[in-house]
């Protein structure tokens, strides 16, 4: 892990190589724009994956979404969540299992595969990358096949942090960048929405997996974002 220094540091000279950036580079040249970005941003790596969480995500993708397999191609969404966990390592520890703890009375009849997701920001700011863009994670019932998350290290909406904030708009871009396939930009509380157009992705090849509501990351948080990336990247996504 990095000292609070550094990853300080780190994030200072994100923040203004990112600015450069935006200047420098010719709107046109987007793969080349996508990989300076990728390389400006600070993220570190904490491997989650094992051959047994792959073969437990090919089951659950059978059971509930029709087809056997742990392949995200195209993502067509982001999700945000917050933890619910106050620290990072509690965080990190608890994705790092394959199996579902026993605790998790409402979801686990329905997969023994733990709950997964592709990026954490701890409250400093500071991005760590769990599971490869490329593999689906169980993070959000009914969308898992199509979407990408980023979990926040947080007991509740009023612990998510200005920096939490500021990684959250840099990651985003950088995977709008990324994934030309992305069309949608959700809270976890906005999921069950069924008002929203987002909701015409979800697929319950068990029907009785239905998602239920959920109050991370808040409205406040969620607004907040959409307005920065809008103001300072040009991105507005559908709900």
């Amino acid at each position: 892990m990095l000292s609070s220094l550094s990853r300080w540091s780190r994030r200072i000279a994100v923040v203004i190589a990112s600015l450069v950036l935006i200047i420098a580079c010719d709107s046109t040249s987007n793969d080349h724009t996508t990989a300076a970005v990728e390389e400006l941003l600070a993220v570190d790596t904490v491997l989650t994956l094992s051959d047994l969480k792959l073969s437990l995500t090919e089951e659950y993708c059978l059971q509930h979404y029709g087809f056997r397999g742990y392949k995200l191609d195209a993502p067509k969404m982001i999700v945000v969540h917050h933890t619910v966990i106050p620290t990072l390592e509690e965080t990190i520890a608890l994705f790092k299992r394959d199996h579902l703890a026993s605790n998790r009375t409402r979801i686990n009849n329905f997969s023994s595969l733990n709950v997964g997701i592709h990026y954490v920001i701890d409250k400093d700011g500071a991005i760590y990358n769990l599971l490869p863009d490329s593999i689906i994670a169980r993070h959000i019932i009914g969308f898992n096949h199509v979407s990408l998350g980023i979990e926040n290290v947080a007991v509740s909406a009023e612990d998510l942090t200005e920096a939490q904030l500021e990684s959250n708009i840099s990651l985003i871009n950088l995977l709008a960048e990324r994934h030309s396939s992305v069309e949608f930009l959700i809270g976890h509380d906005e999921y069950n929405d069924r008002s929203l157009p987002h909701f015409e992705l979800f697929t319950a090849a068990d029907t009785t997996y239905q998602p239920y509501d959920k109050p991370d990351p808040g409205i406040k948080f969620m607004t907040s974002l959409r307005d920065q990336l809008m103001k300072r990247h040009g991105l507005e996504f559908k709900k």
